[in-house]
């Protein structure tokens, strides 16, 4: 087990600067890359897994400020002072989404959790060890969900309940005929109602309603299951909505 360096002054053990721009063990949670920084924003550390993850060289970054990668203007980034200035002793720390550009220049979502480092406990924070993880396609491909669902829950809120009815039972499969019997009405309203419910779902074939009526379903399944979606949980996770994914 690799020991942490260690500088005594008295009774006080003090952790060496090497040590601090190092990870911890509960640091790393694959695939998360490292960053460590002091002051505001000059990075110290980067793990050499960034290389893979937005294919920067660590040594390039490391005396950098962490800003120059963020897009600037992005909402994702709009509290990056206020984050700064945050208290994180006692055990503090905070999960933000940030947008930052790979090294050839396109945008990604990362998901960063941030603790503070002191050189003794009780002592100021001298570090700041950020979790990184890319999260672009999974926020992309939420917020397509979200879109698509969105559009098909305005046509279903179109629908009269005499024609949520009718797709019901256009969902189980039933003839026109079935239809009609069951709800005791003619033939002809249960095609004048169907034709309704195409039009609020601009389907203009039968199959390619069932197919939209039944996306609706799984969408609506689907906001109750998501389960690649932590980064939901970041303090600014609702500016995601913002952004052109």
């Amino acid at each position: 087990m690799t020991r942490t360096p260690v500088i005594r002054t008295g009774a006080v053990d003090v952790i060496s600067d090497w040590a601090l721009d190092q990870p911890r063990p509960t640091d790393f949670v694959d695939p998360y890359f490292f960053i460590s920084h002091r002051g505001l924003s000059e990075i110290t550390f980067v793990s050499p897994s960034v290389e893979k993850v937005l294919g920067y060289a660590p040594n390039a970054m490391a005396g950098r400020s962490y800003e120059s990668f963020l897009c600037q203007g992005d909402p994702l980034n709009d509290d990056v002072a206020e984050c700064q200035h945050a208290d994180l002793s006692g055990g503090g720390s905070l999960h933000t989404l940030r947008c930052v550009r790979d090294a050839t220049g396109n945008p990604r979502i990362l998901s960063v959790y941030t603790v503070g480092i002191a050189q003794h406990e009780g002592g100021p924070i001298v570090r700041r060890h950020h979790l990184a993880r890319d999260v672009t396609e999974s926020v992309r491909r939420h917020m397509q969900r979200i879109q698509q669902l969105e559009s098909l829950e305005h046509a279903a809120s179109q629908m009269t309940d005499q024609e949520r009815a009718v797709a019901e039972r256009i969902m189980q499969g039933k003839m026109n005929r079935v239809i009609g019997r069951e709800l005791d009405i003619s033939d002809r309203t249960v095609e004048r109602r169907r034709a309704a419910i195409m039009k609020h779902f601009h389907a203009t074939t039968l199959a390619e309603l069932i197919s939209k009526l039944a996306q609706l379903e799984l969408l609506r399944e689907w906001t109750k299951t998501d389960a690649d979606t932590q980064w939901k949980t970041a303090r600014n996770a609702d500016q995601v909505s913002a952004l052109a994914v």
